[in-house]
């Protein structure tokens, strides 16, 4: 059986490590994990390709190196704890570019690459941040430009969804939960946990006639 090659954006630490060790352990799965720098996984069925997403020259340079893939999986971001009426403009940029406008790059760079197979799956690691319904829920505002970003994104996913119907692509946005990572913080459950419910998601997913935003427990978020 060829084995299926998933590509996951956004592999250096936490969740996106995370995703590599435990989707590798499936034999029938070859793995490229894009780091900023060079790293051995120490898997046979593991590369990695050296990506950052904020710079489009380093995207190009990735995705001349890779001809095929069945997955791609966009787990990059940044988030601090800012406030949309505080945050500078600089950092504000930041968060478009790295939020926004980097997995749109990754997108438009690895499409040849996901045409040339039929799985054609596009995920994007996103939050219950970028849900405009459950953030129209809170009694306080929750992170405001890590959240107006990630709302964005899925945004982003939508409307993927629609471009490519006619060629069957899959576009998931996946909330992974409070994780505790170096971006989440401390009191989150373990990484470990929320990457065995992505990888769930992941196996299970199916070409839909609607994009999906589903929780690392299989529960559907509003958008």
């Amino acid at each position: 059986m060829t084995p299926k090659i998933v590509l996951i954006v956004g592999a250096s630490r936490g969740i996106g490590r995370e995703l590599v060790r435990q989707l590798s352990a499936d034999s029938n799965l070859q793995i490229i994990a894009t780091v900023r720098q060079q790293t051995d996984f120490g898997a046979t069925n593991i590369s990695y390709l050296v990506l950052d997403q904020s710079v489009p020259s380093s995207i190009t340079q990735a995705a001349s190196q890779v001809p095929e893939i069945d997955t791609l999986i966009i787990n990059g971001a940044f988030g601090e704890e800012d406030q949309l009426l505080t945050c500078p403009d600089e950092k504000f940029d930041k968060y478009l570019d790295v939020n926004v406008k980097g997995p749109l790059r990754i997108v438009k760079a690895f499409l040849p690459a996901l045409l040339a197979r039929e799985t054609r799956q596009i995920v994007l690691t996103s939050s219950l941040c970028g849900s405009l319904q459950k953030q129209s829920e809170f009694d306080h505002g929750s992170l405001g430009p890590y959240s107006l970003t990630k709302a964005a994104g899925n945004m982003m996913m939508i409307q993927l969804h629609h471009e490519l119907r006619q060629e069957k692509f899959t576009l998931l946005s996946f909330h992974p939960g409070w994780v505790a990572t170096d971006m989440g913080g401390s009191g989150g459950m373990p990484v470990e946990t929320s990457v065995a419910g992505y990888v769930k998601v992941l196996k299970e997913l199916k070409l839909k006639d609607h994009p999906q935003f589903i929780a690392w427990d299989g529960t559907i978020v509003p958008w």
